[in-house]
């Protein structure tokens, strides 16, 4: 009998299954604690944030718990938002995630005019050998005897005609909606998966996707943890309404949290680990590839102190993160108060907060 990991590494292997980014905007993360941290939450996942990054952790958290994160990512560029809720029902634990990620307005240049010259960028009747003519538009005197000047349609080398008139703003965004289960299958392992629907909006056109995740946690101890979280297991396909399709192909994200208890001192120290490997050939852009496969690594360190303040500081693929973070009681509930700080060498940094909140 096949194991989850090696069904998984088969289905990866299809380079058919994905488009390299397509699923881009599902991996920025959920809730400013874990961000804090470097997104190395894998193997603690312990709140209502399981549900985005190990839905198996949603296991042991109790009664009812929501969480609302927003981020302006890169200086206002991009604006995130995440809403989150789980509760427990019977032996089993439910949640509800749902994230979008708004591009602004984008300018629609499709309305501009160019001068159709051909790709030589000169006007004049290719092969004719009249002063001007580069003769080098793609002409050919068998195949393609009209060059491509005039052929009414843009080529690369024509002048754009730059014109206000002609452009609009249109709206992009990414959304995801996570239906999240888990189930303790012994005192020490817990199985969970997520079912995500998936719409993408840009301009005039649309895409609708669904896929599934698998997460497994094992807490051997109180002071050792491991996570693995299959996203997207099967491929998660979307289909534009243009008539074309791409899939994000699977990633494997393991992890390992070691928790070491400061008595003297009330608190305790968390120390996280995570790996993220895909399959689609990011080559410069993760930290470390080979092929088709990738690796991109986070880890995370989280103080906590009394069960009340958390400080927290990590690395999110080679960029450094921190955090802060208070638990407070309000009206009688437990709420938690956290922020996360993104830098980033070429981009401005990313804010991050969230409040969560059990009932």
């Amino acid at each position: 009998m096949k194991t989850p990991l090696a069904v998984f590494l088969g289905l990866a292997a299809v380079p058919a299954l994905g488009a390299k980014y397509a699923g881009e905007f599902m991996n920025v993360g959920a809730g400013a604690r874990a961000l804090g941290m470097g997104g190395a939450f894998a193997a603690v996942s312990d709140d209502c944030t399981a549900g985005y990054w190990n839905p198996a952790g949603l296991a042991g958290t109790s009664g009812q718990n929501a969480a609302f994160m927003h981020s302006e990512r890169f200086g206002g560029l991009i604006a995130y938002d995440y809403l989150a809720y789980s509760r427990g029902v019977g032996e089993n634990a439910l949640g509800v995630s749902l994230f979008r990620t708004d591009l602004g307005k984008i300018a629609n240049t499709n309305n501009l005019q160019w001068y159709d010259t051909g790709s030589d960028g000169v006007f004049g009747e290719d092969g004719s050998g009249e002063p001007g003519d580069a003769g080098d538009d793609d002409y050919h005197p068998d195949t393609n005897p009209g060059g491509t000047e005039g052929n009414g349609q843009w080529d690369p080398g024509e002048e754009i005609i730059y014109d206000e008139g002609r452009i609009t703003w249109e709206s992009a965004s990414d959304n995801a909606l996570y239906l999240s289960w888990a189930r303790p299958l012994s005192d020490n392992l817990s199985l969970g998966a997520n079912m995500k629907v998936v719409y993408r909006k840009l301009m005039e056109y649309s895409a609708w996707g669904l896929g599934l995740d698998a997460g497994l946690l094992w807490r051997p101890t109180g002071a050792f943890s491991v996570g693995l979280n299959l996203q997207d297991i099967t491929g998660t396909h979307l289909f534009w309404n243009n008539g074309h399709s791409e899939s994000v192909t699977p990633t494997a994200k393991l992890g390992a949290a070691f928790r070491v208890p400061v008595r003297k001192f009330s608190s305790v120290v968390t120390v996280a680990l995570d790996g993220d490997f895909r399959f689609e050939g990011r080559d410069y852009s993760a930290c470390y590839s080979q092929g088709d496969v990738s690796l991109d690594t986070r880890t995370g360190l989280e103080l906590l102190i009394r069960d009340t303040v958390g400080i927290r500081i990590g690395s999110s693929e080679g960029n450094m993160t921190a955090g802060l973070g208070m638990k407070i009681a309000l009206f009688g509930l437990p709420v938690a108060l956290d922020y996360a700080w993104l830098g980033h060498d070429e981009l401005e940094n990313t804010h991050r907060f969230s409040v969560g909140v059990g009932f």
